[in-house]
């Protein structure tokens, strides 16, 4: 074989191919698990402009599968059929080329000369795809952000202290009716804990979070947006040190401030399921179920009603005095019990064993 290997590039545009999602068997005769995930496109140089192109992903791994009409970065090298001795070429796809700089599509169909006017305006992205307006996140120095098509994003982030100079003011207006510039459109939602008013470390800004975000506002003209707990559909935040603005359903009145790691999940409903053993719910410190309506153990039909423990010591302590100090009147004779031995150990127990120190209900 020739030493020599001159990869060959351009840039093409996906047509629409009905095997890129789905999956051949072997036995059917005609597979294409040689060929997963591939995209039939169209040179837009004159170079191969005469002929269709099978391209296939260049990492089966990350996938971000481009759309019918975007403009995709191929080239050709060595494919499975290669050998020492014999070459065989085949194209591979690298990513979109964002003509657009749009997160949701950057279609430009008609570029490679495939199609009719016609055939350009009514080219749709792909068979359940569906366009809307996505607004990008603010980056900010040293972020790492992967972010999909419809408002979902991984970002590896870090604390960001912004100095009083380069404080965000959108849409402020100079002398000359012009906007001024800041360094960041947005700021963070997650604060250091010193500018929430506790002490922190000495460096802040280079403490990293991770949030996974789901489901955010929709805003006009790709402005930018940061991710907010309270605001989008579901997130995960994977903090340092950092303070998050979470609004609970009922505010709570103690443990409200902290300045270490947390783990924070938020959605309209949360599910946690164990396939096989137990849920382990484990602190060091205490374990609050915070809510304002009902909370049932055992079933969402779950209809015996708790106790009350203060309420339940109080009716009882009543009814122990009065059986030992209470004089019983029979015709008449009056007295007490010949022995009250085990009155007094229940009220010796009533006192000291039926109320925990540790664990609490909240009278409603």
């Amino acid at each position: 074989m020739n030493d020599t290997h001159h990869i060959q590039w351009d840039v093409a545009e996906v047509l629409e191919y009905d095997y890129t999602y789905s999956y051949i068997f072997p036995d059917e005769g005609k597979t294409n698990t040689d060929n997963l995930f591939a995209l039939k496109v169209k040179s837009c140089s004159t170079l191969f402009n005469n002929k269709f192109i099978l391209a296939r992903p260049a990492n089966n791994a990350i996938k971000r599968i481009p759309l019918v009409g975007e403009m995709v970065l191929i080239y050709k090298t060595f494919n499975e059929q290669s050998t020492k001795y014999k070459r065989r070429e085949s194209w591979y796809y690298v990513s979109t080329v964002d003509l657009q700089g749009s997160l949701n599509e950057n279609m430009l169909p008609g570029i490679s000369g495939e199609k009719t006017q016609d055939e350009i305006d009514r080219t749709k992205p792909g068979r359940t795809f569906t366009r809307k307006p996505v607004a990008p996140l603010q980056p900010y120095e040293g972020d790492t952000l992967i972010e999909g098509r419809l408002g979902n994003s991984i970002r590896f982030g870090s604390t960001v202290n912004i100095s009083v100079t380069d404080r965000v003011e959108p849409n402020v207006l100079s002398e000359n009716n012009t906007l001024v510039p800041t360094y960041y459109y947005v700021e963070p939602t997650w604060k250091t804990p010193k500018s929430a008013g506790g002490t922190g470390p000495e460096n802040e800004s280079a403490q990293p979070i991770i949030v996974l975000s789901n489901g955010r506002k929709e805003l006009p003209n790709k402005q930018f947006i940061v991710e907010n707990p309270n605001v989008d559909a579901s997130s995960l935040y994977l903090t340092s040190n950092q303070v998050i603005p979470l609004s609970l359903s009922k505010p709570t009145t103690k443990n409200n401030s902290f300045e270490g790691s947390q783990f924070i999940g938020v959605g309209d409903k949360i599910v946690l399921s164990a396939k096989t053993d137990v849920v382990v719910l484990d602190s060091k410190k205490a374990i609050i179920l915070n809510t304002p309506e009902e909370v049932r153990i055992g079933g969402d039909d779950a209809d015996e009603r708790f106790v009350h423990g203060e309420v339940l010591k109080e009716i009882l302590d009543k009814i122990i005095s009065h059986l030992l100090y209470t004089q019983i009147k029979c015709g008449d004779l009056t007295g007490t019990f010949l022995n009250d031995t085990n009155l007094r150990a229940a009220q010796k127990k009533l006192y000291s064993e039926l109320t925990s120190n540790k664990y609490f209900l909240k009278k409603t």
